[in-house]
């Protein structure tokens, strides 16, 4: 059986099969317009995910709608893959992954997750701090999370603090992972983490790989090494954080609390 951490990859590298196929037909598509579809199929499926989470949020039947949700985030996931495999034909493949009209929309729709994932904790505050208290953390903690998503998502929408909100937001999908393996739960608990680092990774390497001041172009070993060692520093400092805030005493089994994206 597969887990849903595999089911989140298989998403994504059928989205890329998909882009490959699609590739030699869309090669004499300009980039430019390939990324504006790319730009209003990302804005128009993050707005329907918002207004979903929001039903859900207030209506009294939330299954059906959590199902709707998920299947316009495999959406999201599937159409991301889809770019990479539609860049494999492309001379200006990389010219083309970071145009920003490709970076403005992942960005938009990073912003909408991590924003629904505060909003959806802080309206399961009772089983959220049920969790975070067997987890060994403060309900202190749990408001800094949530605020900090909420923060996090606005800062990705700023091009001047692009850059550290996906490393404060990396941060916290580690220290999520990390929890988890700590209380050892099973992974599937991890799959709305795994997800959301393995999208920031991929945006910030995206992001790294941007012509410098509209010139200067980075090499990929560089922007690779850069990305790779950012990463690994936020998995450091989520290792430090958490055993640092996390109460002394072996784990105990948490529940996790199903929220709409499994942050």
């Amino acid at each position: 059986m597969l887990y849903r951490v595999d089911y989140i990859v298989a998403v994504m590298l059928a989205g890329f099969a998909l882009g490959a196929l699609l590739s030699r037909p869309t090669a004499g598509v300009s980039s430019s317009r390939l990324a504006r579809c790319y730009y209003i199929v990302a804005i128009v499926l993050s707005v329907l995910r918002a207004g979903v989470f929001t039903e859900s949020m207030l209506g009294s039947d939330a299954k059906p709608r959590g199902t709707v949700g998920g299947c316009i985030g495999d959406l999201l996931g599937l159409t991301f893959g889809a770019l990479f495999g539609l860049a494999i034909r492309r001379k200006d493949a990389r010219d083309f992954l970071t145009s920003s009209s490709i970076l403005d929309a992942k960005c938009v729709a990073l912003a909408f997750s991590f924003a629904l994932a505060g909003i959806g904790k802080a309206f399961a505050m009772v089983p959220m701090t049920e969790f975070f208290s067997q987890s060994g953390y403060s309900v202190t903690f749990l408001k800094f999370i949530i605020i900090a998503e909420v923060l996090g998502a606005i800062g990705v929408l700023i091009p001047w603090t692009v850059m550290p909100a996906l490393a404060g937001l990396a941060v916290d999908m580690f220290g999520a992972l990390l929890t988890h393996v700590h209380n050892g739960d099973p992974i599937n608990d991890s799959t709305g983490a795994i997800g959301s680092l393995i999208s920031i990774v991929l945006l910030g390497g995206l992001f790294a790989l941007r012509r410098k001041d509209g010139f200067r172009l980075p090499t990929i070993r560089g922007a690779f090494i850069r990305t790779a060692a950012a990463t690994l520093v936020c998995l450091f400092i989520a290792m430090i954080g958490s055993a640092a805030l996390r109460h002394n005493g072996p784990p105990r089994k948490a529940t996790s609390p199903a929220l709409s994206n499994g942050h």
